[in-house]
């Protein structure tokens, strides 16, 4: 939003002395003599806000955090708007007429195809067929070609080169005329494709493709690429040619060096201010451009806004975070270059940046379509003349030499050496704040135009004593004493403090509500040392310096008071999701969206996401029909969303059949499969925990392989890995934790981790040794020493992924798992990104993000909802089965029950299993004892859809005909000395007389010779 100085001006003269009226619009006063009060918007107080109208003051006593003297003060404030924001307020508000710039109309697609890529060439005075590299042709004669470089065309859902599109897609080819191309790599390291062409799309409309952070980006280079340099060819051209070029520039934008050279000017460009790098080393192509050509002087060219604050200042973040984040790519050019150094190349360094003009021109391209039309070759001119004069200013650019500078000096070209330096020299932007942020500390402009702090020194905050003497020479000399106990109130008025830990430690913290931050000792030092240096006495800080840690070192510092946030306290049916400037409140009914200054608790700062996420609507609709039949539907928002899509994949158990032979039972198996996988992400992510719902989840392929061997890359990693970027957690490679032998296991645990995501864990994992964990306490054992106990409210979920299955019977182990299961539509060959074109999380852009956002806080009221919906179990116990039973025993048994003789046919059990071992081999007898063989056969009777002593069994109900003393089934059919067992099929009923199916319970004699 962008508010001109002359509306800015009428804004608040018209509007920023109406406090009672300001606060009124947000809710209704109480008179208290010649005040008001009002709920405080910062810590909700009732009543707690305090307005004077006649001081034109307000202020909150409890939390002291909103307070000011202005309307502007208390939107920012109470209500965290940005200053353009709280103008915008005002001028809605008051009824003040601002002036808004025209936005470029949107021309449909189709009526103007590849009109936007020779438009914005024109503007710029390029054409088509000046962009262009001479490349060469992937034929064995390596013939060469003319290709343009600038082409109409857009990003493809693949996330290549859609030609049908009418943004701008601008090609990068090598200095021998080869395509760029680049292997992405995950958040590891690790390179996970193949050769991609490299190329950058700048879009016709920003405004709908935003970045990260949310604000609309004109520019996209592929995700997960390397910095890559463009080449213009007229660069390419020289160093083919081996002619000198004794002054290369760095431009930032493709269009500003092809402009460039055009007119004598020789760059080459970069993706951004900090993309010059690679793996913090020049690019190769760099080098090689400086080596051939003899470059003797490098110039790093930026635009004339290099200096501009942000247009969107917010009280708690840094002024001067844009102008330091320029400093820091001059520092680094000149850092990368310095490094030539070691090949024996010494070059001069500057940089320099466009002169602001009237006509606004910004970058050297504007300023040579512009001022400079006509007249483009005296820019060249203009360089050489500044560049030889001592100030090394001309008519159009300013240069700075600074081959020798310290990083102090080059501070000081942005006035960041000091809080006064800096803000002075921003004072006519800064001095309408209510406060501001600079370095660590809060500032303001008094009424009479001087800076000072916003929160200033009280005297019983003053952590030094003066004492003036006098010396030898009758000179007077001022000593200065340190005072522990102002210093730690100073520091402890500011948010600093300790916290205890688990293990009857403490570490330090720092509260700026409602976020807590752990911090190391020395952020303490630092922050007083700063605040010292901006505004008090040398002597003070030279005091400082000279006790080090001393004063402010672990040990002095452990006397700082504890201080005890207001932590929220988990409620079913409730949970908070924190990102930049708002958190969602979900609960059963819906999903609020508040700025902070209506949250009512504290939290940690890395809960908070550095995201601007907005609630979009649902993306799937879910119902739970008669006999717990599910179905769902995506709506349009959600089918624009990976991971939402993606998960259906992955519940998609019939994707080889053709659509129209998938059956209905399916088709609801599928939906089940899906339900259950929201259900369990959003049971992992909700913060309270419940003794009815306490399972770890688990991630198992759902698909048996046909000889046993595991499937993976079903992308079940992929939804833990979601998990740890949602809440903090614990990840730890379950092919090398051994939770029998190492006793500190869980010693990264802390009280914020809220899963433990074990990954891939073996065939043989132990789960048993979880049990205490996942329905009790969680017991601690730390390295530095210490043992904890985390209570069950407090404790971890647990989520687990395998190829395998959870070895282990009975209700203790079902009763912990709750079990999702992932089809086989993703595997080594077929991945996300083949379907998606990006990779998950790294590759997302702004709209990916704030899907997969709706879309957790959509799983967390499904889980509130539903509770736990397992996947269908069928698959998942056929799968338990095959890994118990072993791929040995299976394949034995299948050729063993194969023969007719042993099916509906009683059979000694020693025949059976001396037949197995002879199968097998002798050496393998410890893994089939006579009492592990019984079990296994007994498995495999469910494993094969077979009956174990049918003619034990009540044909009419399928429970056994007899029972113990006990109340246990007995089936077991043991006759004089020797157990048999009949293995029956399916049909084994039929094949006997009706009257002879149901066994004399009473009875003890047998006919094995005329058993069916």
């Amino acid at each position: 939003m962008y508010i001109n100085d002359n509306d800015k001006d009428r804004i608040l003269s018209l509007c920023d002395d109406k406090i009672v009226e300001t606060i009124t619009a947000f809710g209704p006063l109480k008179k208290a003599g010649a005040s008001y009060t009002a709920n405080c918007p910062c810590c909700g107080a009732e009543n707690g806000l305090s307005i004077n109208p006649a001081k034109k003051v307000f202020k909150c006593f409890k939390c002291g955090g909103c307070q000011g003297k202005t309307s502007t003060a208390y939107l920012m404030h109470g209500h965290n708007m940005d200053f353009p924001s709280a103008l915008k307020w005002m001028a809605d508000h008051y009824g003040v007429t601002i002036y808004e710039p025209e936005r470029p109309i949107r021309v449909e697609r189709g009526k103007a195809k590849n009109e936007y890529c020779s438009r914005m060439l024109k503007e710029s005075g390029l054409t088509s067929s000046y962009v262009t590299a001479s490349v060469i042709n992937g034929d064995e004669n390596h013939t060469i070609f003319k290709q343009p470089t600038f082409i109409s065309g857009t990003v493809g859902k693949d996330g290549g080169i859609d030609k049908t599109g009418d943004d701008v897609i601008i090609y990068y080819y090598d200095l021998d005329g080869l395509p760029v191309t680049y292997q992405a790599k995950n958040s590891k390291g690790e390179k996970i494709t193949g050769d991609r062409l490299y190329f950058r799309v700048r879009w016709q409309y920003p405004e709908e493709h935003k970045d990260k952070a949310g604000r609309p980006a004109k520019y996209k280079s592929p995700p997960g690429a390397p910095t890559c340099i463009y080449i213009p060819q007229k660069i390419r051209a020289l160093y083919k040619s081996g002619q000198e070029i004794t002054r290369l520039y760095i431009q930032e934008g493709e269009k500003k060096a092809e402009k460039a050279c055009k007119h004598g000017i020789p760059s080459v460009a970069v993706a951004g201010i900090q993309n010059l790098g690679v793996n913090k080393q020049l690019p190769e192509s760099i080098i090689k451009i400086v080596e051939k050509c003899n470059v003797k002087e490098v110039v790093f060219l930026l635009d004339s806004d290099c200096f501009d604050l942000t247009s969107h200042i917010k009280l708690n973040d840094p002024v001067e975070r844009r102008p330091r984040n320029f400093f820091y790519a001059v520092k680094n050019f000149k850092e990368y270059f310095e490094t030539l150094k070691n090949r024996n190349l010494y070059l001069e360094i500057y940089f320099g940046h466009v002169l602001k003009n009237e006509k606004g021109d910004k970058g050297i391209d504007d300023l040579l379509t512009n001022t400079l039309k006509g007249k483009e070759d005296s820019l060249k001119e203009d360089i050489d003349t500044a560049i030889n004069q001592k100030e090394k200013i001309g008519r159009y650019v300013q240069l700075y030499k600074i081959t020798t500078y310290t990083d102090s000096k080059l501070q000081e070209i942005w006035g960041l050496n000091s809080a006064k330096t800096f803000c002075s020299r921003y004072k006519d932007i800064l001095k309408d704040l209510p406060e501001f942020l600079y370095g660590r500390h809060k500032w303001r402009f008094d009424e009479k135009g001087e800076l000072v702090t916003a929160q200033p020194l009280e005297p019983e905050e003053q952590f030094w004593d003066e004492e003036v003497k006098t010396d030898k020479s009758g000179k007077p000399k001022t000593n200065y004493e340190f005072r522990y106990v102002r210093a730690f109130r100073f520091l402890q008025n500011r948010g600093f403090g300790r916290y205890p830990t688990l293990n009857g430690g403490y570490e330090f913290i720092h509260i700026t509500p409602p976020t807590v931050r752990t911090i190391p000792y020395w952020e303490i030092r630092d922050y007083l040392q700063q605040f010292t240096q901006d505004t008090l006495k040398e002597g003070i800080l030279e005091m400082l310096y000279r006790g080090g840690t001393q004063y402010l070192g672990p040990d002095k510092l452990s006397n700082l008071a504890y201080q005890t946030p207001y932590w929220e306290v988990p409620q079913r049916g409730s949970q908070y999701m924190y990102f930049r400037d708002k958190f969602w409140h979900i609960t059963t009914e819906g999903i609020t969206e508040a700025t902070y200054d209506k949250i009512p608790h504290n939290i940690w700062a890395d809960q908070k996401k550095d995201f601007p996420a907005s609630l979009i609507g649902n993306l799937i609709n879910v119902t739970k029909g008669e006999d717990d039949v599910w179905q769902y539907s995506l709506t349009p928002i959600g089918n624009k969303c990976h991971f939402l899509r993606f998960l259906e994949n992955a519940s998609n158990f019939t994707w080889r059949k053709p659509p129209n032979d998938v059956s209905i039972q399916e088709k609801n198996e599928n939906a089940q499969h899906l339900i259950a996988k929201l259900c369990a992400l959003g049971y992992l992510v909700v913060s309270v925990k419940d003794y009815s719902a306490a399972k770890a989840v688990i991630g198992v392929d759902g698909k048996q392989s046909e000889i046993g061997i595991s499937n993976g890359r079903s992308g079940k990693s992929l939804l833990g890995e979601l998990v740890k970027r949602t809440v903090v957690s614990q990840y730890l490679n379950g092919k090398t934790i051994d939770l029998n032998k190492d006793q500190f296991v869980w010693t990264e645990l802390t009280e914020k981790t809220k899963v433990v995501f074990i990954d891939d864990i073996r065939k043989d994992f132990n789960f048993e040794l979880l049990f205490a964990n996942v329905t009790g306490s969680w017991t601690i054992n730390y390295k530095s020493g210490g043992r904890v106990t985390l209570d069950f409210s407090r404790s971890p979920k647990v989520y687990l992924t395998t190829n395998h299955s959870i070895t282990g019977d009975g209700s203790s182990f079902l009763d912990r798992q709750w079990n999702i299961a992932f089809s086989d539509f993703y595997s080594d060959t077929h991945k996300p990104v083949d379907d998606f074109g990006v990779l998950f999380f790294d590759e997302w852009d702004f709209e990916q993000w704030n899907l997969t956002w709706n879309l957790i806080a959509q799983c967390v009221q499904l889980y509130f909802r539903y509770g736990v919906v397992e996947s269908p179990s069928e698959r998942i116990e056929l799968r338990r089965l095959r890994q118990d039973l072993g791929e040995e025993f299976i394949l034995w048994a299948d050729e063993y029950f194969s023969d007719d003789a042993h099916i509906n046919n009683a059979i000694p059990r020693k025949d059976m299993y001396d037949n197995l071992l002879k199968n097998v081999g002798t050496s393998r007898e410890k893994f089939y004892t006579p009492t592990l063989f019984k079990k296994k056969i007994l498995k495999y009777c469910q494993f094969r859809e077979l009956l174990f002593n049918p003619h034990k069994m009540d044909y009419r109900t399928g429970l056994a005909a007899k029972y113990d003393k006990d109340g246990r089934p007995d089936i077991d059919d043991k006759r004089g000395g020797i157990e048999r067992f009949i293995i029956g099929s399916s049909n084994y009923y039929d094949l006997i007389p009706e009257q002879e199916q149901v066994v004399d319970i009473f009875s003890d004699e047998i006919d094995y010779e005329n058993e069916g």
